[in-house]
């Protein structure tokens, strides 16, 4: 594995920008499809707002008949999974889906009971609330045996005046809510939009990360990895005595042109020193060569001397033999 600098710098920043595209990326997703949920709660609370009215005029003349056919024909419409009433007792009284339908024309009074406690206890919990209640109260997420989700909204149906002192089918005053409109909308379109969401997200962030780490490569390699490698050969030229290159740098920084700077100054000053340290040198050894020669030229003279003094010697012991024969023919015998 390489150990440079540049390949560590490249390698650190571009698991931090994997981290920050992923922790972006998923939120904002997120909150993408909670925005689209919160959109769809309330386009649900708008519709079942538009079923109760839509089915006003026929409830307040009591034709149930009238009612429920302008709800089958909603529950037509794409997108809407299944409409159902509840009355103020919890009981289910109509619903578009044609297996509750069956059970509630056949009188089953357990049809309600036969919903899962997690379907029938939030719509039931829904008639309690105010009408200041925000929208998305009374909204739950149900997922169907098939699999497929479907989000529900419960609006309560209150006992308005024109209701409780109509003639045909009047309630008390007391009785504060008349029952329950359960509107079911499928979350196919949701899901498949949230799906889409992932695929751009994960799209885009693998973009992002591609060209912002390609980015860092090139700038790290540029501003970091080539002055480094100019610096390395600028000291490799010092160390091998080449004194008269100067160190140069590109794409420098500032901290880089003072480190130039100061290598290139520490170089004249050893250029010059071994330049003193030469010519030191030199003149030593010329000194030295002048001292030999002055001490050769002694030599010679001392030998010569000797020599001198030796034939002097030789001449003088030839002089006295000379002058004195009788004496060396004494010393003869």
């Amino acid at each position: 594995m390489p150990r440079g600098l540049a390949f560590k710098l490249s390698v650190s920043l571009t698991i931090i920008v994997v981290l920050i595209a992923a922790v972006s990326g998923y939120t904002f997703q997120r909150a993408q499809q909670a925005q689209l949920l919160r959109t769809m709660v309330l386009g649900a609370d708008q519709l079942s707002k538009s079923i109760t009215s839509a089915t006003w005029h026929s409830m307040l003349a009591d034709d149930r008949g009238s009612a429920y056919q302008i709800m089958g024909t909603i529950a037509e419409k794409q997108g809407i999974d299944r409409i159902r009433m509840f009355n103020s007792e919890g009981q289910l009284t109509f619903s578009t889906d044609s297996d509750e339908a069956r059970m509630i024309r056949a009188g089953d009074c357990q049809v309600c009971h036969q919903l899962p406690r997690s379907d029938v206890q939030p719509v039931l919990q829904a008639g309690t609330r105010s009408k200041k209640t925000a929208p998305g109260d009374g909204v739950r997420i149900v997922t169907a045996p098939d699999g497929h989700r479907s989000l529900n909204v419960a609006a309560t149906i209150y006992n308005e005046r024109s209701c409780s002192q109509a003639e045909c089918h009047a309630h008390p005053q007391k009785v504060r809510v008349l029952g329950i409109l359960d509107v079911a909308l499928r979350l196919d379109v949701l899901d498949q939009e949230a799906a889409n969401m992932r695929s751009n997200v994960i799209i885009t962030a693998v973009l992002q990360i591609l060209l912002a780490g390609s980015m860092i490569v090139l700038l790290i390699r540029r501003f970091v990895g080539v002055p480094i490698r100019d610096l390395i050969a600028g000291t490799k030229s010092v160390a091998k005595m080449d004194l008269d290159k100067p160190i140069s740098i590109r794409y420098k920084s500032q901290e880089l042109e003072e480190l130039e700077e100061s290598f290139n100054i520490m170089r004249v000053r050893l250029r010059t020193a071994l330049g003193e340290l030469n010519e030191a040198a030199n003149l030593l050894e010329a000194r030295v060569a002048e001292r030999t020669e002055l001490l050769k030229a002694a030599h010679q003279k001392l030998l010569h001397n000797d020599r001198l003094a030796s034939l002097g010697q030789l001449a003088a012991s030839v002089a006295h033999e000379i002058n004195n024969p009788i004496s060396g023919v004494l010393n003869l015998s």
